[in-house]
Protein backbone atom coordinates (compact mmCIF):
# COMPACT_ATOMS: atom_id res chain seq x y z
CA UNK A 1 0.00 0.00 0.00
CA UNK A 2 1.32 3.37 -0.70
CA UNK A 3 2.55 5.06 2.66
CA UNK A 4 0.32 8.19 2.14
CA UNK A 5 -2.26 6.31 2.02
CA UNK A 6 -2.01 3.18 5.11
CA UNK A 7 -1.19 6.63 7.14
CA UNK A 8 -4.94 7.93 6.13
CA UNK A 9 -6.18 4.56 7.13
CA UNK A 10 -4.18 4.35 9.97
CA UNK A 11 -5.53 7.09 11.11
CA UNK A 12 -9.05 7.38 10.45
CA UNK A 13 -9.66 3.80 11.55
CA UNK A 14 -7.64 4.58 15.03
CA UNK A 15 -9.63 7.93 15.52
CA UNK A 16 -13.36 8.39 17.35
CA UNK A 17 -14.36 10.08 14.35
CA UNK A 18 -17.92 9.12 12.36
CA UNK A 19 -18.59 7.95 8.61
CA UNK A 20 -20.45 11.01 8.62
CA UNK A 21 -17.62 13.23 9.43
CA UNK A 22 -15.23 10.76 7.30
CA UNK A 23 -17.08 9.43 4.19
CA UNK A 24 -13.73 7.19 3.50
CA UNK A 25 -14.64 5.13 6.89
CA UNK A 26 -17.72 4.08 5.30
CA UNK A 27 -15.41 2.45 2.47
CA UNK A 28 -12.94 1.53 4.45
CA UNK A 29 -15.20 -0.34 6.70
CA UNK A 30 -16.42 -3.75 5.75
CA UNK A 31 -19.07 -3.71 7.92
CA UNK A 32 -21.34 -2.25 6.65
CA UNK A 33 -25.37 -2.45 7.93
CA UNK A 34 -28.66 -2.55 5.55
CA UNK A 35 -31.34 0.05 5.90
CA UNK A 36 -32.99 -1.87 8.98
CA UNK A 37 -29.97 -2.69 10.76
CA UNK A 38 -28.59 -5.95 9.29
CA UNK A 39 -24.81 -6.03 8.61
CA UNK A 40 -25.26 -5.76 4.88
CA UNK A 41 -22.57 -8.65 4.13
CA UNK A 42 -24.32 -12.27 4.28
CA UNK A 43 -22.04 -15.07 4.97
CA UNK A 44 -21.51 -17.87 3.04
CA UNK A 45 -22.82 -20.99 3.24
CA UNK A 46 -20.98 -23.76 4.53
CA UNK A 47 -20.49 -27.04 2.09
CA UNK A 48 -23.64 -29.43 4.08
CA UNK A 49 -25.92 -26.25 3.61
CA UNK A 50 -24.67 -26.07 -0.14
CA UNK A 51 -25.41 -29.45 -0.92
CA UNK A 52 -28.68 -29.47 0.86
CA UNK A 53 -30.35 -26.25 -1.10
CA UNK A 54 -28.70 -28.46 -4.70
CA UNK A 55 -30.23 -31.83 -3.45
CA UNK A 56 -32.45 -32.31 -6.54
CA UNK A 57 -30.29 -30.61 -9.16
CA UNK A 58 -27.01 -33.23 -7.43
CA UNK A 59 -29.30 -35.78 -7.60
CA UNK A 60 -30.51 -35.83 -11.26
CA UNK A 61 -26.67 -35.07 -12.13
CA UNK A 62 -24.89 -37.92 -9.89
CA UNK A 63 -28.39 -40.28 -9.78
CA UNK A 64 -28.98 -40.83 -13.78
CA UNK A 65 -25.52 -41.41 -15.01
CA UNK A 66 -25.00 -43.78 -11.95
CA UNK A 67 -28.29 -45.20 -13.02
CA UNK A 68 -27.60 -45.80 -16.86
CA UNK A 69 -24.20 -47.32 -15.54
CA UNK A 70 -25.43 -49.67 -13.25
CA UNK A 71 -28.83 -51.32 -15.28
CA UNK A 72 -27.25 -50.04 -18.30
CA UNK A 73 -30.75 -50.71 -21.30
CA UNK A 74 -33.15 -51.27 -18.22
CA UNK A 75 -32.49 -47.51 -17.30
CA UNK A 76 -33.38 -46.26 -20.50
CA UNK A 77 -36.57 -48.44 -20.51
CA UNK A 78 -37.59 -46.79 -17.29
CA UNK A 79 -36.94 -44.23 -18.22
CA UNK A 80 -40.19 -44.09 -20.40
CA UNK A 81 -42.19 -44.23 -17.34
CA UNK A 82 -41.81 -40.47 -16.64
CA UNK A 83 -41.92 -39.22 -19.96
CA UNK A 84 -45.76 -40.69 -20.01
CA UNK A 85 -46.49 -39.92 -16.61
CA UNK A 86 -45.55 -35.65 -18.49
CA UNK A 87 -47.69 -36.70 -21.13
CA UNK A 88 -50.74 -36.96 -18.75
CA UNK A 89 -52.24 -33.64 -17.88
CA UNK A 90 -52.12 -34.56 -14.14
CA UNK A 91 -48.83 -35.54 -13.79
CA UNK A 92 -47.80 -32.51 -15.61
CA UNK A 93 -48.71 -30.04 -14.12
CA UNK A 94 -47.71 -31.77 -10.55
CA UNK A 95 -44.06 -31.72 -12.26
CA UNK A 96 -44.27 -28.58 -13.19
CA UNK A 97 -45.35 -27.95 -9.75
CA UNK A 98 -42.24 -29.32 -8.11
CA UNK A 99 -39.89 -27.36 -10.85
CA UNK A 100 -41.64 -23.92 -9.79
CA UNK A 101 -41.21 -25.04 -6.41
CA UNK A 102 -37.43 -25.55 -6.68
CA UNK A 103 -36.29 -22.51 -8.54
CA UNK A 104 -38.69 -20.70 -6.10
CA UNK A 105 -36.60 -21.58 -3.22
CA UNK A 106 -33.56 -20.46 -4.75
CA UNK A 107 -34.81 -16.82 -5.66
CA UNK A 108 -36.54 -16.61 -2.66
CA UNK A 109 -32.77 -16.98 -0.92
CA UNK A 110 -31.60 -14.31 -3.61
CA UNK A 111 -34.49 -11.88 -2.73
CA UNK A 112 -33.24 -12.45 1.01
CA UNK A 113 -29.29 -11.56 0.06
CA UNK A 114 -30.72 -8.55 -2.07
CA UNK A 115 -32.83 -6.76 0.89
CA UNK A 116 -30.75 -7.65 3.73
CA UNK A 117 -32.82 -10.08 5.50
CA UNK A 118 -29.90 -11.90 7.82
CA UNK A 119 -28.97 -11.45 11.13
CA UNK A 120 -25.84 -9.69 12.80
CA UNK A 121 -23.66 -13.06 11.82
CA UNK A 122 -24.79 -12.82 7.98
CA UNK A 123 -27.13 -15.61 8.38
CA UNK A 124 -30.21 -15.71 5.99
CA UNK A 125 -33.39 -17.45 6.77
CA UNK A 126 -33.36 -20.73 6.21
CA UNK A 127 -36.53 -22.37 3.84
CA UNK A 128 -38.17 -25.13 5.20
CA UNK A 129 -40.32 -26.05 2.63
CA UNK A 130 -42.04 -25.31 -0.71
CA UNK A 131 -45.50 -26.46 -2.27
CA UNK A 132 -47.00 -25.90 -5.28
CA UNK A 133 -50.30 -24.24 -4.82
CA UNK A 134 -53.43 -22.73 -7.47
CA UNK A 135 -51.67 -19.10 -6.89
CA UNK A 136 -48.48 -19.99 -7.15
CA UNK A 137 -46.19 -21.15 -4.83
CA UNK A 138 -46.55 -21.28 -0.32
CA UNK A 139 -42.65 -21.31 1.74
CA UNK A 140 -42.50 -22.15 5.30
CA UNK A 141 -39.75 -20.27 6.09
CA UNK A 142 -37.70 -19.95 9.55
CA UNK A 143 -37.05 -17.05 10.95
CA UNK A 144 -33.16 -17.52 13.00
CA UNK A 145 -32.40 -15.15 16.18
CA UNK A 146 -32.28 -11.36 14.97
CA UNK A 147 -34.76 -11.79 12.04
CA UNK A 148 -38.26 -11.11 12.68
CA UNK A 149 -41.59 -11.11 10.28
CA UNK A 150 -41.60 -7.16 9.79
CA UNK A 151 -37.94 -7.39 8.42
CA UNK A 152 -39.62 -9.90 5.69
CA UNK A 153 -42.54 -7.60 5.42
CA UNK A 154 -39.76 -4.99 4.55
CA UNK A 155 -38.39 -7.00 1.90
CA UNK A 156 -41.70 -7.92 0.59
CA UNK A 157 -41.17 -6.03 -3.32
CA UNK A 158 -37.37 -7.11 -3.79
CA UNK A 159 -37.69 -10.81 -2.98
CA UNK A 160 -41.64 -10.30 -5.77
CA UNK A 161 -39.02 -9.04 -7.91
CA UNK A 162 -36.53 -12.38 -7.04
CA UNK A 163 -39.04 -14.30 -7.78
CA UNK A 164 -40.22 -12.92 -10.76
CA UNK A 165 -43.98 -12.40 -8.80
CA UNK A 166 -46.61 -10.49 -8.89
CA UNK A 167 -46.89 -10.34 -4.69
CA UNK A 168 -45.15 -11.87 -1.47
CA UNK A 169 -47.66 -12.30 1.10
CA UNK A 170 -45.78 -12.49 4.87
CA UNK A 171 -48.11 -14.49 7.25
CA UNK A 172 -46.36 -15.30 10.30
CA UNK A 173 -47.56 -17.66 12.62
CA UNK A 174 -49.79 -16.35 15.64
CA UNK A 175 -47.75 -17.31 18.88
CA UNK A 176 -44.86 -18.33 16.96
CA UNK A 177 -43.65 -15.71 15.21
CA UNK A 178 -40.17 -17.72 14.26
CA UNK A 179 -42.42 -19.37 11.70
CA UNK A 180 -43.37 -17.57 8.68
CA UNK A 181 -45.46 -18.30 5.42
CA UNK A 182 -44.58 -16.55 2.15
CA UNK A 183 -47.39 -17.18 -0.45
CA UNK A 184 -45.95 -16.33 -3.78
CA UNK A 185 -48.32 -15.07 -6.16
CA UNK A 186 -47.57 -15.67 -9.50
CA UNK A 187 -50.31 -12.97 -11.64
CA UNK A 188 -52.50 -10.38 -10.69
CA UNK A 189 -55.29 -12.37 -11.78
CA UNK A 190 -54.12 -14.86 -9.28
CA UNK A 191 -55.06 -13.01 -5.80
CA UNK A 192 -58.79 -14.32 -6.61
CA UNK A 193 -57.39 -17.62 -6.18
CA UNK A 194 -55.28 -16.54 -3.45
CA UNK A 195 -57.67 -15.33 -1.79
CA UNK A 196 -59.95 -18.26 -1.68
CA UNK A 197 -57.50 -20.45 -0.86
CA UNK A 198 -56.82 -17.87 2.33
CA UNK A 199 -60.57 -18.10 2.95
CA UNK A 200 -60.49 -21.96 2.95
CA UNK A 201 -59.97 -24.22 6.11
CA UNK A 202 -56.52 -25.32 4.68
CA UNK A 203 -53.63 -26.48 6.64
CA UNK A 204 -52.57 -22.38 5.90
CA UNK A 205 -55.21 -21.34 7.86
CA UNK A 206 -54.33 -23.21 10.63
CA UNK A 207 -50.56 -22.22 10.30
CA UNK A 208 -52.07 -18.38 10.86
CA UNK A 209 -54.50 -18.90 13.60
CA UNK A 210 -53.06 -21.77 15.76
Amino acid sequence: MVPSALFLTRTLSGSAATSTQFPLLHLLDRRQFGSSGVRGDVASPNPLVVLWRWRYELALLIGIPLAVYAFGPLTLTAGVIPVAAVLWPPARSEVWGRIRCVVTAHRIRVGFVEAYIANRRGKIPPILWCAPAPFGERVWVWCRAGITPADLERGRAVIATACWAADVVVRPRAGSPHWVLLDVIRARHAMDRWAAADSAPTEAARFTSS
